[in-house]
């Protein structure tokens, strides 16, 4: 049993107690002390070899007025002491009822809000997408705007604002970059992690390595291998295969 379960229970049997204890102090003012310990008691077996002076003063009534004299007194006694005992108990059993109370609301309120965060995390674990999920919906969606970059300004500005725009894309869809990697090796895995085609990203990585730090302007041709290769990277993006442990 836990420390939690242990408490409400120990005032329950206090409360118990308490009312079991006023019956029997109520019971017992009631009919008074005489009632209470009632009864003949041991009576000592006469013989026959008793003397006529034993018998004499065997039949001599006990003079008992001492005891009626003292029988209202002590009720009277006993129903004080009984009306206290009332009183406090009555007062006692409203602290523990009070108690209880508190405990079955507060109780209440724990398991409302149990359930309410295990609904929240129900609920947060059906709509949690995979990483390769939404990193590849998000470059598909963003497919038109990167052909926009790849087709304005030189073609060296545009190669390289096109590589560029899958590392902003990948991050935007919650792709962490690893501290140790590079813009282009950052941008590999994001599309490695989607299963785009390898010789398409391949050449698109080496056009925009190229127009990064070579000396020399990209042409036009260059552009256009570029747009086919980014063309090949969007019809091939797939997100894989979601683990069995997943939820649908």
């Amino acid at each position: 049993m836990t420390a939690r379960r242990a408490g409400p229970l120990a005032v329950a049997l206090v409360a118990a107690g308490v009312v079991v204890a006023v019956v029997l102090i109520t019971w017992a003012a009631s009919i008074g002390p005489r009632e209470v310990l009632r009864g003949d008691g041991w009576q000592p077996e006469s013989t026959s070899s008793a003397t006529p002076q034993q018998g004499a003063s065997a039949s001599i009534a006990p003079d008992r007025s001492d005891d009626t004299e003292r029988v209202p007194n002590n009720q009277g006694l006993l129903h004080v002491v009984a009306l206290i005992l009332n009183v406090a108990a009555v007062i006692l059993a409203g602290v523990l009822v009070a108690r209880l109370v508190r405990w079955a609301r507060r109780a209440r309120r724990e398991r409302r809000t149990r359930l309410a965060r295990q609904r929240a995390l129900g609920a947060a674990e059906f709509d949690v997408i995979e990483p390769a999920v939404a990193v590849a919906r998000d470059l598909l969606a963003d497919a038109d705007a990167q052909r926009d970059l790849l087709g304005g300004s030189t073609p060296r500005n545009a190669v390289v604002a096109c590589w560029h725009r899958f590392e902003v894309t990948g991050a935007a869809a919650g792709m962490e970059r690893h501290e140790w990697e590079t813009s282009s090796e950052y941008t590999l895995r994001i599309l490695d992690l989607v299963a785009a085609d390898t010789a398409a990203v391949t050449r698109l990585a080496g056009l925009y390595r190229e127009a990064r730090f070579s000396t020399h302007e990209l042409t036009e041709a260059d552009r256009a291998a570029a747009l086919a290769a980014l063309d090949e990277i969007h019809r091939t993006i797939r997100a894989p295969a979601r683990s069995s442990g997943a939820r649908a």
